[in-house]
């Protein structure tokens, strides 16, 4: 069943890290100030002209080994251009969720990674997907967090992110031995909800997206299933993220190609 709807942070950290503990994520609306929406967006247009017109017609397959130090397809029309937190012109520990990642992963959490992620009209929904596995067979808190920021008003036409609620509890190949960790981080067509509670008699997983609001950010575990929804619109669909893990965490699943778009020398 697919729910729409809004969750606010709340009054307290405490109530916003407890939703993002039990569902492994949450929807905070009203968080952004219009002045910086518009300089991610604006960063962000700018950045994916330059880059697109470097990669002009050079080859580029599906997933992180594939693309470029500068540019990943993610899925068909899914694309990922990284941009640091200085080129976007802001400060990790200044931006307003900031308060929540201290919380969660510790106020020495680092940043991984940030950019803007934009799928064309038409491109399909992802495959179901985690962002990294889990590191010991007993469940432990997160060790990374992602932060997606709507650049503009998001419709459900649009594709936004849908989520398995609750399921980073579930998607522990170190627990469950029917599970794989490289087929739920690379997008294997046979990874879904319902794979995760094969064989018990836990209920399957909610599936639950949202329209976005511009400037609303969705928070969640890096473990948690996801995906991205087909793009049914005629307009593309842009966030920007900020990814974020304990300190000493270094799993890299997100940029895996050592290969530039730029010729030898640029």
């Amino acid at each position: 069943m697919k729910h729409t709807g809004t969750r606010a942070i709340g009054s307290s950290l405490d109530d916003a890290q407890r939703r993002l503990a039990n569902d492994g994520f949450i929807l905070l609306t009203g968080m952004c100030e219009a002045s910086l929406v518009a300089r991610l967006l604006d960063v962000s247009l700018g950045r994916s002209r330059d880059i697109t017109a470097a990669l002009g017609a050079q080859a580029i397959g599906i997933g992180s080994a594939a693309g470029f130090l500068e540019i990943v397809q993610r899925s068909p029309g899914r694309w990922d251009i990284p941009v640091s937190p200085a080129e976007f012109g802001v400060e990790d520990r200044s931006l307003p969720w900031w308060p929540l990642i201290a919380d969660t992963l510790g106020a020495d959490a680092e940043h991984a990674f940030s950019g803007v992620v934009y799928s064309d009209p038409g491109s399909p929904a992802q495959f179901w997907h985690i962002d990294s596995p889990h590191v010991t067979a007993k469940y432990q808190p997160p060790h990374a967090l992602n932060v997606m920021v709507a650049l503009h008003d998001i419709t459900l036409a649009m594709g936004p992110t849908e989520f398995a609620a609750g399921s980073h509890r579930l998607t522990n190949h170190l627990h469950n031995p029917l599970l794989v960790s490289d087929e739920l981080v690379y997008q294997y067509e046979t990874t879904c909800p319902e794979r995760l509670v094969a064989g018990t008699q836990k209920d399957v997983p909610e599936r639950i997206s949202f329209p976005l609001p511009a400037g609303s950010c969705l928070v969640f575990d890096d473990r948690l299933l996801h995906r991205g929804l087909g793009n049914e619109s005629t307009s593309r669909r842009s966030v920007a993220y900020f990814s974020y893990r304990q300190a000493g965490y270094c799993e890299n699943t997100h940029f895996e190609s050592q290969r530039s778009i730029y010729p030898a020398g640029h």
